[in-house]
């Protein structure tokens, strides 16, 4: 990787090349990709190793892969992929674009918003803002309403990064459905960071994720708020397909009063391999966090929850809570829930709370007796979509709804 910065100023020069050249500088010196000393059980852990750094490093730029948006007024707009079609403005004050037209339209917004202010604190999340190609570029402008849902169709065979940008102002409320899904066969290592910028006081955001690729690829995504004063960002996340994946999903909540709140769900099943992050760094008096996590693990997969609710000085008057359950499905399974509270001052609300149980077959034998429920999965999976309900019912988006109760029926009950 000694020749990579003469690589991207030959494949991305762009306007975006000095950011993108100081992001692979901070990926050089940072700690390494992975040190779980701590740990006995480092071998289960998702490794992000050499070939998927090279993978997302040395990626093929000549592929093309699109999918559309869905905007408010109901009209579908060509918009992700490697090659974008021109952006549109929504009706409200709203502009959906793709991140290279942006960095030529808009680049004194996203200097002064996003590349200047936050520039990554994650080994991998500097390599993929080094190496992005693409992505879309959404501002919500003050007192503005939008909903926009997105479809992402990536080719499995293909390795590469993407860079998204959200930008919500004051007053402004934003409602963003995103499925990412894959074509082909293939072991690509797919990376995307995805940052939103709430930088006007009571800026709202509903964020649903869908992630269901092929289980041969490698995802590896970062999820990043940026809060002002009185903002409010909600988002829920289902990860169910690839090989290995690295979700992670940080709040930065800076400003006072504003609330941060997570439902998530994990599905694993096969050899697949989850780790799945959430986690709030609080610096705004009176800020809330509350963080709903809810794993289901079959097959031989692994699924680890991490989390860290981080309640610094300034805190005062905060509350912080996080909460893991993890249901193991067969005897092959492995979970692992790590969940942390930093709390820096003594005036403040946090807990968290951790649980990793197996099927309880007196409970399905009673379901099923109770309830006339034949031999085979379906007591089994009622019994999953019980466990997983308490987040799933949060989410007010149909398509999200959906999708977990299709994932429940789904499971490999039997494996």
């Amino acid at each position: 990787m000694d020749n990579y910065l003469d690589t991207l100023k030959t494949r991305l020069n762009d306007s975006a090349y000095e950011y993108r050249r100081d992001a692979f500088l901070a990926f050089l010196r940072a700690p390494p990709v992975r040190d779980y000393k701590e740990s006995p059980t480092v071998k289960d852990y998702v490794e992000i190793g050499k070939r998927e750094v090279e993978a997302l490093v040395y990626q093929d730029a000549s592929s093309s892969q699109l999918s559309t948006a869905t905007r408010e007024d109901g009209e579908d707009a060509a918009l992700y992929g490697l090659n974008f079609s021109v952006g549109k403005v929504q009706p409200g004050g709203v502009i959906i674009t793709d991140m290279r037209g942006a960095m030529e339209e808009h680049l004194e917004t996203l200097r002064a918003k996003v590349f200047d202010k936050f520039g990554g604190d994650d080994k991998i999340e500097f390599l993929i803002n080094s190496a992005w190609q693409n992505g879309y570029f959404i501002e919500v402008a003050d007192g503005a309403t939008a909903q926009v849902d997105i479809h992402v169709e990536w080719d499995s065979r293909i390795s590469y990064a993407l860079k998204n940008v959200v930008i919500v102002g004051r007053d402004a409320n934003l409602r963003l459905f995103e499925h990412d899904m894959s074509t082909g066969q293939g072991d690509g290592v797919h990376g995307k960071t995805i940052y939103f910028i709430m930088g006007g006081q009571g800026s709202k955001v509903e964020f649903n994720y869908l992630q269901e690729k092929e289980k041969t690829t490698t995802d590896i995504t970062y999820v990043k708020s940026f809060q002002d004063r009185y903002s409010a960002f909600n988002i829920y996340h289902i990860n169910y397909g690839s090989a290995k994946v690295l979700f992670s999903n940080e709040s930065q909540q800076a400003g006072d009063y504003s609330d941060f709140r997570v439902n998530g769900i994990s599905f694993s099943a096969g050899t697949q391999k989850m780790d799945i992050r959430d986690s709030s760094f609080q610096l705004g008096i009176g800020s809330t966090s509350d963080i709903q996590v809810r794993g289901v693990v079959s097959g031989q997969s692994v699924t680890i929850h991490r989390g860290n609710v981080d309640l610094e000085e300034v805190a005062k008057k905060s509350s912080g809570f996080y909460d893991s359950k993890i249901l193991l499905l067969s005897k092959e399974g492995y979970a692992n829930s790590k969940p942390g509270l930093m709390i820096k001052n003594n005036d403040t609300r946090s807990k968290h709370a951790s649980a990793i149980s197996s099927l309880d077959e007196e409970q399905v034998f009673y379901l099923r007796s109770r309830g006339g429920i034949p031999a085979g999965g379906e007591a089994k999976s009622m019994v999953a979509e019980g466990f997983i309900a308490s987040v799933a019912d949060r989410a007010s988006h149909p398509r999200f709804r959906s999708a977990v109760e299709r994932f429940v029926k789904e499971l490999d009950i039997n494996a």
